[in-house]
């Protein structure tokens, strides 16, 4: 991993070496993340766009005291004082302040949310170089967006906008977020969660698909975490609690690996495929395996909603199975997309 003199996430290297148009930068808090790729587009003058997931969460950071280039203006001074305007209902801009603070010139960057991105009519973003997807894995307690993964695709589409077909270069985007989720929307829309879960249990800091321009970053060690586990609050929290290690380690949560065993598939018999799983039954005592393979006549729904509702209403049995621990995953995935399937 890429870090500056100062322990935080060096993405001047980082963007200079990774020419992968798709980075994903999952790190432990306060390393860096939103800071250093702030300050890299502002030292550079490359246009950007800096979006969050809920048109809330922008509204927010619209305001001077609350905006995220305040801590830029706070730690390097007045060559980063910027302030946030609204555009439209949906767009806000990026300005420059003067002397006497006030906005001037065209916006250096612009704020979208996710949730709100496809409302844009007219909106000409063929200038902007970059965009900024920050917190893109949503807090547990936070509302998920309607079809998000294919909404953070419309968005890439939208900005995007066939640059490629005219000779430009690809939109750049770096997703940045805290390790709370793993099987977030966007990585199980890329189907990307494989990769990640081969990066966890390996210890590497970084992967690339270079078939598919992508980069994920998982972010371990860092100089800053270290500082930090002997502050107030990681006192107060403990080394072996699950906000720590998320926080400081970049762990995700305990629970994700629990119910990855591999068992004898002969023991088994297929009972039902669902979207991109099938669900196994065994000949002799109530015990369920989920695999991505498929076998036999097993009942078939696809991964539609109605669909979805159907194998919910048929098979309500199997969540409570789960919660006792009687379903086991040939791995990761196929259990992310079984609690999915289940609305667990």
């Amino acid at each position: 991993m890429y870090y500056t003199k100062d322990g935080y996430i060096d993405f001047e290297k980082l963007l200079h070496e990774d020419r992968m148009p798709y980075k994903f930068v999952v790190g432990a808090r306060g390393i860096g993340k939103t800071f250093g790729i702030l300050k890299h587009v502002i030292d550079h003058g490359i246009k950007f766009i800096y979006m969050r997931r809920t048109q809330t969460q922008v509204d927010l950071i619209k305001t001077d005291d609350l905006n995220p280039f305040k801590a830029l203006y706070s730690e390097l001074g007045d060559g980063y004082l910027v302030t946030v305007r609204t555009i439209n209902k949906n767009v806000s801009g990026v300005y420059r302040l003067d002397d006497e603070l006030e906005a001037y010139g065209e916006p250096i960057g612009y704020i979208l949310a996710l949730s709100t991105v496809s409302n844009i009519r007219g909106f000409d973003a063929s200038d902007v170089e970059i965009l900024i997807y920050d917190e893109f894995i949503g807090e547990k307690h936070e509302k998920p967006i309607r079809s998000e993964g294919t909404a953070f695709l419309n968005a890439l589409e939208t900005v995007g906008r066939n640059r490629e077909l005219k000779g430009k270069k690809p939109l750049q985007v770096v997703a940045l977020s805290n390790s709370t989720n793993l099987s977030n929307p966007i990585f199980l829309e890329l189907k990307i969660i494989t990769q990640c879960e081969k990066l966890i249990k390996k210890g590497h800091d970084v992967i690339q698909m270079k078939d598919r321009g992508i980069s994920i970053y998982l972010v371990h060690n860092s100089p800053i975490s270290k500082k930090k586990r002997d502050t107030a609050l990681y006192r107060l929290t403990g080394s072996e609690s699950d906000f720590s290690q998320m926080a400081l380690d970049n762990e995700f949560s305990k629970e994700y690996f629990g119910q990855v065993k591999r068992r004898n598939i002969k023991e088994f018999s297929p009972l039902v495929k669902v979207g991109e799983i099938t669900i196994w039954k065994h000949k002799s005592r109530r015990e369920w395996y989920v695999t991505e393979i498929s076998a036999g006549h097993p009942e078939i729904y696809d991964s539609s909603d109605i669909e979805l509702h159907r194998f919910r209403n048929d098979y309500y049995y199997l969540k409570l199975a789960y919660l006792n621990r009687h379903v086991f995953f040939v791995s990761y995935i196929q259990q992310i997309l079984f609690e999915n399937y289940l609305n667990i």
